[in-house]
């Protein structure tokens, strides 16, 4: 078992790897969709539906973080992430429901042989997506509540036990 010490030393070397994994898939979805040409529908159903399969990469990277801010009782790092959390949990939101009716308008273009497969993506980014946003939700609430300020329980000193003293005033004491 380490001690409290050692383990927020190792756990302070992981935000780095989960800042990676929030900025990797993120720098990696930029590159792809750019330029960006939010006109057109077919570049919007691209670009989201990208997005929406790398989600839970970008959900460990901000779990592990937040993890890690809790260990080490970075209680303003921990209120950061979880307005980040719940903010991103709000866009969500209206991404899913934009990406919904792109995915319809999308699904009446296609051609009959391709509706199937436009059908098992959107479902699939969209279940990927609504599972995201329930979990930065509760990240975003679990990180605001542990980020409160406890005050922890005094420790009380133990002092030696005091010796066991046994009166009575039984029939046998009145000899």
């Amino acid at each position: 078992m380490l001690s409290d010490e050692n383990l927020q030393r190792y756990a302070k070397g992981l935000y780095a790897l989960g800042f990676l994994l929030m900025l990797v898939p993120a720098i990696d979805i930029l590159l792809r969709v750019f330029p960006p040409q939010f006109g057109q529908l077919q570049w919007r159903f691209a670009a989201v539906g990208l997005a929406l399969g790398n989600v839970g990469t970008v959900l460990l990277g901000l779990g592990l973080t937040g993890l890690v801010a809790a260990i080490c009782g970075h209680r303003a790092a921990l209120r950061v992430l979880g307005f980040v959390a719940l903010i991103l949990a709000i866009v969500l939101l209206a991404v899913l429901v934009l990406f919904a009716l792109d995915a319809v308008q999308i699904r009446q273009m296609a051609a009959a042989n391709f509706k199937r497969q436009i059908l098992t993506s959107s479902l699939g980014a969209a279940f990927a997506g609504t599972m995201g946003m329930i979990a930065l939700f509760l990240m975003g609430r679990g990180a605001l509540s542990a980020s409160k300020s406890t005050r922890l329980p005094e420790r009380r000193v133990k002092t030696a036990p005091s010796p066991l003293v046994v009166a009575g005033s039984g029939a046998g004491d009145a000899l």
